[in-house]
């Protein structure tokens, strides 16, 4: 599935969403459950979408994951959102989430798999739920 601009996204009449978000001023570090959030109903994940402001430096991308309950929703791990080295902007993913759907108290989280030497900055996630 291919990701249109967030400009591009809205919710169709008589179809809520909810929105999941965080954001971090500082450059990016890795580590595991960065933010985790209580999922207040039963639904599916619709998007993931992260955005950086400041680019990183190094060889590397900046690399997300997401997880329910601990474990990844990107069974492919080559989908996850991904910041090439000295890129701003929107993060890409090479796919959708093959884990999407939640029930009421599931825990999401998103982890900080790999950065640049210098982790890009001002990042900022979004996750998109609508109802199952």
């Amino acid at each position: 599935m291919t990701d249109f601009p967030i400009v591009a996204r809205g919710s169709r009449l008589g179809v809520s969403r909810h929105v999941l978000h965080h954001q971090i001023a500082a450059a990016l570090t890795t580590g595991t459950a960065k933010w985790e959030w209580i999922v207040p109903f039963s639904c599916h994940i619709a998007d993931v979408i992260c955005d950086s402001e400041t680019a990183g430096s190094g060889g590397t991308s900046d690399i997300i994951d997401v997880n329910r309950n601990g474990t990844t929703i990107y069974t492919t791990q080559a989908n996850r959102p991904t910041l090439l080295s000295a890129d701003t902007g929107m993060f890409t993913e090479a796919g959708e989430p093959e884990i999407q759907g939640l029930v009421a108290g599931d825990i999401l989280s998103f982890d900080v798999d790999q950065v640049a030497s210098t982790g890009s900055a001002r990042f900022k996630i979004a996750i998109v739920l609508a109802p199952a």
